[in-house]
């Protein structure tokens, strides 16, 4: 007998203007980290909301602003791969970089194969 997935939170981690957007597609679970934090108190914060989120069985996905990526990778390295963890862009971010990139990369390291379209 086939067991069909368990349905899980989608969490969503950035700022105000990142997270509204979220919002207004329905997602219920959000940490808004404020602009001009600290970024040592920062990298800390981050830190102790992603280990309680990969120990929360609820949560299957988790939305982090792509510019907070650098102060958790060595905080990934340690965690498991579930929930999955994926970096977003925000609206600011996304003209500095190379997305479409970006995102093939993404695909590839989760899937462990190219995928172009």
């Amino acid at each position: 007998m086939s067991r069909l997935p368990s349905k899980k939170d989608v969490v969503v981690i950035g700022d105000l203007s990142f997270i509204n957007g979220f919002k207004l597609a329905g997602i219920k679970r959000f940490f808004e980290i404020p602009e001009g934090e600290d970024v040592s108190e920062l990298k800390k914060r981050l830190g102790e909301l992603l280990t309680k989120l990969y120990e929360d069985p609820s949560v299957g996905l988790i939305l982090v602003q792509y510019r907070f990526r650098d102060l958790i990778a060595d905080k990934l390295q340690k965690m498991g791969r579930e929930p999955l963890l994926v970096f977003v862009p925000s609206s600011k971010e996304a003209p500095k970089i190379d997305v479409r990139d970006y995102y093939l990369r993404m695909i590839k390291s989760y899937l462990g194969v190219s995928i172009e379209v």
